[in-house]
């Protein structure tokens, strides 16, 4: 149980100190005045909260669009020069390559869509300047300077450089995922290069590096 509490879901609804006095609440440990503060003017509210979202099954009702999320993905991807293999090829918006990156990084950030980053932005000519907006405006800095880092690794590309450099020193200090997974599994067998980012998940160079050879 104490893993799902860490997890980056929950760590976006409870702050650290949240999370450390419900684990303790849960294992029977006395708490402190401070904490009960916690516990029953911020704690308490949002897990009520969150149990009635959860009986009139919201989640479920949002992601009924996911399936056309997904389709606008893959056709923007093979605009870009990813196509991927699609039971139905249904045309949609064409998304600015900058906004399609922010775009599965926040809202459909599964491995086969992560792992086409790197090649579309070897293939494409990026906005750097309108990709760090994105990058700081969305929280999602860290996970920008890993993909170009991978991106450079498998192709050097000199006029991202700068872009690389500045994001990576100023990395946000906060631990977050890639792709959502357990904590503690992803804490101990992340990849040094991807933890180096501040991020957690398993990706790793030579499979990135595998997956761009059929397509540059």
């Amino acid at each position: 149980m104490n893993h799902l509490l860490k997890s980056e879901a929950v760590r976006k609804i409870f702050g650290k100190v949240e999370i450390e006095t419900i684990i303790k609440k849960m294992e029977g440990k006395t708490l402190k005045q401070t904490e009960r503060n916690y516990l029953y003017r911020s704690i308490r509210p949002k897990l009520i909260a969150a149990n009635i979202l959860s009986q009139e099954q919201i989640l479920k009702q949002i992601n009924r669009g996911n399936k056309e999320d997904n389709s606008i993905i893959e056709y923007n991807l093979a605009l870009y020069g990813y196509g991927m293999l699609l039971l139905r090829k249904k045309k949609a918006k064409k998304i600015p390559i900058e906004e399609l990156i922010a775009k599965i990084l926040i809202r459909r950030p599964k491995a086969r869509f992560i792992e086409a980053i790197p090649v579309i932005i070897i293939k494409n000519k990026i906005d750097k300047f309108k990709l760090l907006e994105l990058a700081a405006k969305c929280g999602i800095k860290n996970k920008i300077g890993y993909l170009i880092e991978t991106a450079l690794i498998i192709r050097e590309m000199p006029y991202l450089r700068d872009l690389l450099s500045y994001l990576e020193k100023n990395k946000d200090m906060e631990i977050s995922f890639l792709q959502e997974g357990d904590y503690e599994f992803l804490e101990k067998t992340s990849p040094k290069r991807i933890k180096k980012w501040n991020l957690l998940g398993r990706f790793f160079d030579e499979d990135f590096k595998k997956n761009t050879e059929a397509y540059l």
